[in-house]
């Protein structure tokens, strides 16, 4: 029944017609191609003939549609080619051919691209995404509504926009999502009665009232369903009413209400005979379903000649257009009805095509199911994308809103705003030269701070030099007393002198280093960053020249020669790379 709904969403799009003047049109317009040589004309002129004949000779139309996309090619009329293409496209739909349908959809999709012809391309769009949905690819068809309904919103195509929700809400109902299915429909209805689209809208409670059928809601399906017939007895659209009474017929079946369920039947198939007997095409389907209800309720009635018929005609259309679940439901009902006749050769016929096809259909029911999993992982991935694009979107639009409120705030405070900074302006500028003038102060006050704090150090630096004299000698002393003392006590005094020589330079360092970084807390970071490979007594170095201390200085700290410190002092001007003329105290001051 989806499968019906699908291609009934097709038909919906092609264009109808009154048979009784048809031929005498076709006629004039065949005597319009002979008198006229204008090409372009003449092909305008097939493309109507093949529209006039699409209800009447499916073979007349596709021969008229060909030939004016023959003339329209050689000649590069580009949008004449992308008509009788869409032309072809719409006939292959008659013929029930859709793979063919597509491929002629998508010339025209692309030549409406390149002519930027938006309202034609998103309504070929629109039509591509319908044929994926016939197939199953709702993936596919999800992409291309989704494609169509942003470029429709964007020009506001009031036209399509309906059609495009009625179409979405088929896919949801085909995966079974009747939720989402039933509002995609209510939106529908409701843009399609805006539009004074009364049978568009119709169409739309058709799928409402199959939603109810579903659900279990049969009596709000069959009051729908009737809503329809009488919408559809006015236009005399004989399909859409045979099709609705055949679906009422279906839900009293299904409640074992089998005289209602002939009423309704009966009046399916009086509406059907109304149809032109010779145009298949996608009614094929509804007439194969309403066959084979008609061979289950003739059945359940025990009218077994009557059933054997409508299985048999049900089987035929079937066959010809691969329906393979009514092929095999009507083949058992054959088989059965056979049996009970005693024909076993012919219930055994039945029977086989009913077990050829029931293992067929099994098959790709399996394939679709096992597909559909697969499908139904990538639909929602995608939903879950449309989901957070329409988020975003709905957030650009508030934030637009609010910055439009902004703006306008903006507008109204400016004259305020400018009056407060006139005011506010000398006060500021006082306030700024306020500031800059602290900020100097303060500049100088860090630097009066650290030059203190340098000599300080220096002067600290000097008192621990003498400190260390002062040990050297205590230890000198004891060095010439050491003889004279009791032999019991000249290892305690020489291993107090060599503690005093070993520890005084080292403790000296230690409290250098301790006053030096509370001065430059970030000297020796520095130093190693520019200057990594130094070695530890090279770093004591630049710490003394840091301070501005003199060689000799340095010598009493680290009792070194003079040449040695010079030495020392000429290696690390090398290993710091500072020419002959550059200062190594101001380069290391200023580090």
């Amino acid at each position: 029944m989806i499968k019906s709904t699908i291609l009934l969403l097709l038909i919906s799009l092609l264009p109808t017609f009154v048979f009784g003047s048809q031929l005498a049109e076709i006629d004039s317009l065949y005597s319009v191609i002979k008198q006229s040589d204008n090409k372009k004309e003449n092909v305008t002129t097939y493309i109507k003939i093949a529209r006039l004949y699409q209800r009447i000779d499916v073979d007349s139309a596709m021969d008229n549609a060909k030939k004016a996309y023959k003339i329209s090619k050689s000649n590069n009329f580009r949008n004449e080619l992308a008509e009788s293409s869409a032309t072809i496209a719409d006939i292959y739909v008659l013929k029930n051919d859709l793979s063919k349908a597509k491929e002629n959809y998508e010339i025209a999709l692309q030549i409406f691209s390149e002519t930027e012809d938006t309202y034609l391309y998103t309504e070929i769009l629109m039509i591509i995404g319908n044929i994926y949905l016939a197939k199953d690819e709702y993936v596919d068809a999800l992409i291309t509504y989704n494609k169509a309904l942003k470029i429709s919103k964007e020009n506001n195509y009031k036209n399509i926009i309906p059609n495009l929700h009625n179409n979405l809400g088929v896919l949801y109902l085909s995966i079974e999502d009747y939720d989402d299915a039933n509002t995609y429909f209510e939106q529908a209805h409701k843009l399609f009665m805006q539009n004074g689209d009364s049978y568009s809208a119709t169409l739309a409670l058709i799928n409402i009232s199959f939603i109810n059928s579903m659900l279990g809601n049969n009596e709000g399906a069959i009051k729908g369903y009737l809503g329809v017939i009488d919408f559809f007895t006015e236009k005399e659209n004989w399909l859409d009413i045979a099709d609705a009474y055949n679906r009422i017929s279906i839900i009293y079946y299904s409640e074992d209400n089998y005289d209602k369920s002939l009423d309704y039947l009966q009046k399916s198939l009086n509406t059907l005979n109304r149809l032109n007997l010779n145009f298949e095409g996608p009614s094929a389907v509804i007439k194969a379903d309403i066959y084979a209800n008609a061979a289950n309720v003739y059945y359940e009635l025990d009218k077994l000649e009557k059933s054997q018929g409508y299985a048999q005609q049900a089987i035929r259309l079937s066959l010809d257009n691969s329906f393979k679940k009514n092929v095999y439901e009507n083949a058992r009902v054959l088989a059965t009805i056979y049996d009970k006749y005693n024909q076993a050769d012919s219930s055994l016929f039945y029977h086989k095509l009913f077990v050829q096809y029931y293992d067929d259909f099994q098959k790709e029911l399996d394939i679709k199911r096992i597909t559909k999993i697969k499908m139904q992982n990538e639909f929602n991935d995608i939903i879950k994308v449309k989901e957070k694009a329409e988020i975003i979107y709905k957030a650009n639009q508030e934030r637009k809103e609010l910055i439009n409120i902004i703006i306008i705030g903006l507008v109204l405070s400016l004259g305020i705003i400018g009056i407060l900074l006139y005011l506010n302006q000398k006060k500021k500028t006082a306030k700024s030269i306020l500031q800059f003038k602290n900020s100097v102060l303060e500049k100088q006050q860090l630097e009066n701070d650290i030059e203190y704090k340098n000599k300080e150090l220096a002067t600290n630096m000097m008192y621990l030099i003498e400190k260390n004299e002062f040990i050297k000698s205590v230890a000198e002393k004891l060095v010439d007393i050491k003889d004279d003392v009791k032999k019991s006590n000249q290892d305690f005094i020489y291993q107090t002198i060599k503690e005093l020589n070993q520890n005084s330079s080292s403790k000296i360092w230690d409290e250098f280093e301790i006053r030096f970084k509370e001065v430059h807390s970030d000297f020796y970071e520095k130093l190693h960053i520019k200057h990594p490979d130094l070695t530890p007594n090279e770093i004591k170095i630049c710490a003394f020249l840091k301070l501005n201390m003199s060689t000799k200085d340095i010598c009493a700290i680290t009792h070194q020669s003079e040449k040695s410190v010079n030495m020392a002092r000429y290696r690390l001007r090398k290993k710091l790379n500072i020419d002959q003329d550059e200062n190594l105290i101001q380069y290391l001051v200023q580090l």
